[in-house]
């Protein structure tokens, strides 16, 4: 097991900054050559802090002569300590949702980095009103969010000083409101020394961003949208109140049960919390659990579903400590109730029990003194922060999707075809089946811990 420390943390820091400075960049010059080396620069940073974070969470990396940590540790006087693991669902949706916005900048920037556009950009760009000629065709794009015409047109160039035959006389499309006519006026960018390599037309303040080579208000706009959604996870994720404190949902109002008992080992089992109201009742979920023992019989202590019980058990095998538990009246015997094991070294563990049905579940003794002072007392630790057993499968997809952004930024399916359509699928379909192959794997290590107990 490894405890996350300074390094680790920092690791991850230098991870997501490289995603930042990434968007950035790609803000900064969203048009410009292949392969973009400032892209590159990032990612290779971003990857290298993984690595470190990898080397360090499975213990490959640990820093020569450092000690091992003692058992318990003391909190600074005052200082609330919070139990991370009830956190960590919002944390992997934040890091769901953050992930997409550097990928969604990159498909806006290979979108726009057009062979049509490097064409115009090589040839003396202009922006100017062109007059269409003649219009080959209009399809009407209608969907639940939008609808407008998109037309096929040949336009003539009024800033050429030409007319007749001889006029250049390029290429484009155009969307519109509503068809458009012979003789319309539109403003589009296009190459005064050689017009055959067409037209594009658009906002004067879209165009003036492919000739700058800087993000347009439209991006802008998109990116801020999109934005709300990682803002949103990240609010949920980081409030105050996202983990909670030891004691939190443990001593509530009732009849709080304290048992004696001793850690013997690791298995899993049904946690089935209480519903909210009769209508919203959710399913057990299978999670791990510690075994405890005491002198009226076992219990199990329900954890969060990203922590490994077998290392833990082991780290703490033998140790004794109270349970605390508040069940209701109204409580069935299979329902979870949230539940704190205070060590005797005076560290904890949330987690959540059943009610169960005496004798085979011990009921405990009521406090009728005063509840333990918890709240600067110090979380359980180390934990295993990787499960190889358990992430290697989500470790690979995200590594997929990582090699797909790489080609990507390289210049690879620049020109369209099978590969300009499959990468961007792969890079943003990689961390979702990831994250998904990674809550499978640990559904069957938890199986398998059921049937070995």
């Amino acid at each position: 097991m490894r405890e996350r420390d300074r390094a680790t943390a920092s690791a991850s820091a230098i991870a997501w900054a490289g995603a930042a400075a990434f968007v950035v960049c790609l803000l900064a010059r969203k048009v410009a050559p292949y392969p973009r080396w400032d892209l590159l620069a990032c990612l290779v940073v971003s990857a290298g802090a993984v690595l470190v974070w990898w080397l360090r969470a499975s213990g490959r990396l640990a820093p020569a002569g450092r000690a091992a940590p003692e058992p318990a540790r003391s909190v600074a006087a005052g200082r609330r300590t919070r139990w991370w693991p009830e956190r960590r669902l919002e944390l992997v949706l934040l890091a769901l949702t953050a992930l997409p916005l550097p990928l969604v900048m990159l498909l806006l920037s290979t979108t726009a980095n057009t062979p049509q556009v490097d064409a115009i950009l090589a040839h003396h760009p202009r922006i100017s009103q062109v007059t269409i000629a003649q219009v080959h065709h209009s399809y009407l794009k209608d969907g639940r969010n939008y609808r407008y015409y998109e037309s096929a047109v040949t336009v003539t160039l009024a800033a050429t000083g030409r007319s007749g035959k001889g006029a250049p006389r390029p290429k484009g499309t155009v969307q519109t409101s509503q068809p458009p006519h012979p003789g319309d006026r539109f403003l589009g960018l296009y190459a005064a020394d050689d017009p055959t390599a067409g037209v594009i037309l658009d906002s004067r303040a879209e165009l003036r961003a492919l000739l700058d080579g800087r993000a347009g208000p439209g991006d802008l706009a998109m990116l801020a949208l999109y934005s709300l959604f990682p803002l949103g996870a990240a609010v949920a994720a980081l409030r105050p109140r996202a983990a909670p404190l030891a004691s939190d949902g443990v001593f509530g109002d009732g009849d709080t049960r304290m048992l004696r008992v001793r850690l013997v080992g690791a298995g899993a089992g049904d946690r089935l919390r209480r519903p909210v109201s009769a209508s919203k009742q959710a399913g057990p979920l299978l999670s791990p659990a510690l075994r405890l023992a005491s002198s009226s019989g076992d219990r199990d202590l329900l954890l969060e579903r990203c922590l490994d019980p077998v290392p833990l058990a082991e780290a703490l095998k033998g140790s004794w400590g109270r349970l605390y538990w508040t069940p209701r009246a109204e409580d069935r015997p299979e329902w979870s109730t949230p539940a704190l094991l205070v060590l005797d070294d005076g560290r904890y563990v949330r987690g959540a029990t059943t009610r169960g049905t005496p004798p085979e579940a011990p009921a405990g003794e009521a406090v009728s003194g005063p509840l333990p002072d918890v709240e600067t007392s110090r979380p359980v630790g180390p934990y295993a922060l990787w499960q190889p057993h358990v992430h290697r499968p989500g470790v690979i997809c995200f590594g997929i999707a990582f090699l797909a952004v790489v080609l990507l930024v390289s210049g690879v399916g620049y020109d369209g075809g099978m590969l300009g359509t499959a990468l961007p699928l792969v890079a943003a379909a990689g961390p979702t089946v990831g994250v998904m192959l990674i809550g499978r794997r640990r559904t069957c290590y938890l199986r398998q811990l059921v049937q070995q107990t």
